[in-house]
């Protein structure tokens, strides 16, 4: 498939800590990777350090184990995030899904979209699953936010999620969660990990479904 591209030159890509609703997408820079030099990929493929999938193993909306590790043929995209993010979250997912299906079906059945929940307490498994099946129901959903997920964090050069809450100022109705509602602060970096390992991309944020769509082609033809 045919697909626009452009070349990026050397540079420093700085990951941030995106703070979902709070309108401060300009957090202080938590951690940097360089880049590599001039390439076909509209985001940024790493090659200092050239960063493979992570050993992760979580349960999914099923219940059933997830090894992150454990299909590598094709490209994952990884995302670390909340269902009650306003913003940040559900634009990327559309943005993916919308990606995915810019390609043709043999290439969209080599695609796998994991969205990790770092909000756990308020993301049950069936939360989750019916927020991905509004974007496409092939996501695959993870229950995160605990000791694995920070350290993969860590590998991944991705700041560590933290949660900001506050407590109801007023008994919670029946019908709402019974427990304390604020923010998640988490990365807003989405991983690609190509067939192998052999190339690894991230997106730092305003990508579109065409540019997201054109690495992903990229990779697979790798």
């Amino acid at each position: 498939m045919s697909l626009r591209k452009r070349l990026i030159t050397p540079a420093v890509v700085v990951l941030t800590l995106v703070g979902c609703g709070t309108g401060d997408e300009n957090a202080s820079p938590l951690a940097v990777i360089a880049d590599s030099s001039a390439d076909s990929f509209e985001g940024t493929l790493l090659t200092a350090p050239r960063v493979p999938r992570p050993a992760l193993v979580l349960p999914d909306t099923s219940g059933h184990p997830y090894n992150l590790r454990g299909k590598d043929d094709g490209v994952t995209a990884l995302f670390f995030g909340y269902t009650e993010c306003p913003d940040v979250c559900p634009t990327t997912m559309a943005d993916l899904a919308a990606a995915k299906r810019l390609l043709p079906p043999a290439e969209q059945r080599r695609i796998e979209v994991v969205f990790v929940t770092e909000d756990p307490q308020r993301d049950t498994p069936q939360m989750l699953r019916d927020w991905l099946d509004r974007f496409d129901p092939a996501f695959v959903g993870l229950i995160g936010g605990n000791a694995d997920t920070a350290r993969v964090l860590d590998e991944l050069y991705l700041p560590r999620t933290e949660q900001h809450t506050e407590q109801h100022t007023e008994p919670p109705r029946a019908s709402a969660h019974a427990h304390p509602k604020g923010d998640v602060d988490h990365s807003g970096v989405v991983y690609l990990f190509g067939p192998g390992d052999r190339q690894t991309v991230i997106h730092t944020g305003g990508t579109t479904p065409g540019q997201y769509a054109s690495d992903l082609d990229a990779l697979l033809d790798s």
